[in-house]
């Protein structure tokens, strides 16, 4: 192991380390669609992802590709830079005057806990998809698991409910599996776990 001290190091020392520490390929930001999908769906001004999305997003821009967009919406490719920020700034625009277009593109790029989340409960209160996906939650796990009403503050399990949401990057009612469940139940039921 070479003496890594700045004193020992040489510039040479320092290009062999750099060359070993680089990545041939960005790496894939994992969620990236769920939550660029997310800011669309916050914004409300493009059909839901299997209602035609793609087509209506690349309405926006003559410039871009259906394959391109594809990519942005369905596999986690982040679209250039600046192509990120104007289309953030677009949609963050869409939302209330409170929303930080910096925190919403950082955020979607590297999601939490790298960053936090910037969904206020406002927002996620006007948000009925997801309000929606949540109940379907909400319902399935008291069901399976047998939770009686009177055991639990269904207030503060729903506002758990959507946070978990978020942080297991489920924005759509397919994204929600049956692995989920358990996790889902001890968050959002802890008193009865």
């Amino acid at each position: 192991m070479t003496d890594k001290s700045p004193s020992r190091q040489t510039l040479a020392d320092y290009q062999t380390d750099y060359q070993q520490l680089s990545d041939d390929s960005l790496p894939q930001s994992l969620g990236f669609s769920a939550r660029l999908n997310m800011l669309w769906d916050l914004a409300g001004i493009a059909p839901l992802q299997n209602e035609g999305r793609v087509l209506a997003v690349l309405g926006l821009n003559s410039n871009w590709k259906e394959s391109e967009v594809r990519g942005w919406l369905q596999r986690d490719v982040l679209p250039p830079r600046l192509e990120l920020h104007n289309m953030v700034k677009f949609l963050v625009a869409q939302l209330d005057d409170t929303a930080d277009c910096e925190h919403w593109e950082a955020f979607i790029s590297y999601g939490s806990p790298v960053v936090s989340s910037p969904i206020s409960a406002k927002v996620y209160r006007a948000d009925s998809i997801r309000r929606e996906i949540a109940a379907m939650i909400f319902a399935r796990i008291t069901e399976q698991y047998g939770i009686a009403p009177a055991t639990y503050n269904a207030d503060q399990a729903f506002h758990r409910c959507i946070s978990l949401m978020q942080k297991f990057n489920i924005y759509e009612a397919q994204d929600f599996q049956a692995g989920h469940l358990e996790p889902f139940k001890r968050v959002m039921f802890p008193e009865n776990s």
